[in-house]
C-alpha cells in the first residue's frame, strides 16, 4: 500500500500557506511533494529549476483562491526531504511524480509548469505521459541537452556545461557538497553572491525583497543531502532524453526574457520551432525569474486553459 504522510520541513518555508507531503514510491524511496492552495482545486504541476525546490513558488494565497487552483511542486530526488536517487532520469522521474499523483489521488491531466532546469522535466513528462497532461508552460526553460539535433544549436557557454558533466563530472560532487555547506551557514550571503554572477534583468528581480527571499530558501532547500541532488541532477540533465521533442503533443506556452542572461532567446526560438503546438511569448527586457513577476498573468492563463 502507498505511504502518504505529512511531514515538518527542515527549511524555513517562505509562504506559510506551504504544506509538505512524503510519497513512498515503489522502490521504498521517498519523494517530497509541497502542496499550495486547496487540495479540492485543479492541480497545478511546478518543477523547479537546477540548485531550487519547490519553495520557489511566489507566496500568494490569495491569488490560488481566487483562481481555484493548487500547486503541486515536487522536490526532485535529493532535494528538500526526497531521498538520493543516483540512477534519476529524466524519465524515471516523469513515472516517480504520476505515481505520487496517483498516492495523493490527483485525477484527470494536470497542466505542467517548468521553470529553468525544470522546463526539461515538464517537456519529458508531456512526452511520455501525453494523455495525463492538458497544457505545457515552460518558464524560461532550458533544452534537451543531450540531443544530438539539440545540441548543435547550444550556446557555447552550454556545450562546455555538458562536456564537463560528461568527461569531467568527478569534480562537479565535491563542489557541489562544498556549496551545500555553504548555503546551510549563509544563505544571505550566499543568494547575494549568485545573483552578482548573473545579469541585470536578474539582479533588478533580485531586488524585490519577497522574489529575494523565495529564491534564497529554495536554493538551501534545494542544496541538502549534501548536495546529492544537484549533482545528480546535473547528470540526468545532460543524458541523452528518451523521447523526441515531436512527442509533445499538449498545447505549448514558452515564457521567455529577451534578457535573459542564462538562457540567450536563439535556441529558445529554436526550442520553439521543435515542438507541435508552441506559443512562444518573449517579454522585453525580462530575465531567468519573469515566473516571479508574472506569476498572476501565468496562472490566468492557465486558469482560462482549464475551462
Amino acid at each position: 500500500m502507498t505511504d502518504v504522510f505529512s511531514c515538518i520541513p527542515t527549511c524555513p518555508m517562505p509562504a506559510v500557506f506551504a504544506q509538505s507531503t512524503l510519497v513512498t514510491l515503489p522502490d521504498q524511496r521517498r519523494l517530497e511533494i509541497l502542496r499550495y492552495g486547496d487540495p479540492a482545486h485543479p492541480a497545478v504541476l511546478f518543477h523547479h529549476g537546477y540548485a531550487s525546490s519547490g519553495l520557489s513558488i511566489p507566496p500568494n494565497a490569495e491569488l490560488l483562491s481566487q483562481l481555484q487552483l493548487q500547486i503541486l511542486a515536487p522536490n526532485r530526488p535529493g532535494v528538500g526531504h526526497s531521498d538520493v536517487h543516483a540512477a534519476m532520469s529524466l524519465e524515471s522521474f516523469a513515472a516517480d511524480v504520476f505515481f505520487a499523483l496517483d498516492a495523493l489521488r490527483v485525477a484527470g491531466p494536470v497542466t505542467l509548469l517548468g521553470w529553468s532546469a525544470g522546463g526539461l522535466y515538464a517537456q519529458a513528462q508531456t512526452a511520455l505521459f501525453p494523455g495525463r497532461v492538458a497544457a505545457l508552460h515552460l518558464l524560461n526553460t532550458c533544452l534537451p541537452l543531450g540531443e544530438p539535433e539539440t545540441y548543435q544549436a547550444l550556446p557555447r557557454r552550454w556545450k562546455t556545461i555538458k562536456f564537463l558533466n560528461d568527461y569531467a563530472s568527478w569534480l562537479a560532487r565535491p563542489l557541489a557538497r562544498r556549496l551545500s555547506q555553504q548555503w546551510t551557514r549563509e544563505p544571505d550571503r550566499m543568494i547575494d553572491r549568485f545573483m552578482q554572477l548573473l545579469g541585470p534583468a536578474e539582479q533588478q528581480e533580485a531586488h524585490n525583497p519577497v522574489s529575494r527571499i523565495v529564491l534564497r530558501d529554495a536554493a538551501r532547500h534545494g542544496f541538502t543531502h549534501r548536495g546529492q541532488g544537484v549533482y545528480y541532477d546535473g547528470r540526468a540533465l545532460c543524458r541523452r532524453p528518451g523521447f523526441p521533442l515531436a512527442a509533445i503533443q499538449a498545447p505549448t506556452t514558452i515564457w521567455h526574457g529577451t534578457d535573459d542572461f542564462i538562457w540567450h532567446p536563439a535556441p529558445i526560438r529554436y526550442l520553439a520551432s521543435r515542438l507541435p503546438h508552441a506559443t512562444l511569448r518573449m517579454l522585453p527586457g525580462e530575465g531567468h525569474m519573469l515566473f516571479l513577476k508574472y506569476w498572476r498573468q501565468i496562472l490566468e492563463q492557465v486558469r482560462a486553459e482549464l475551462k
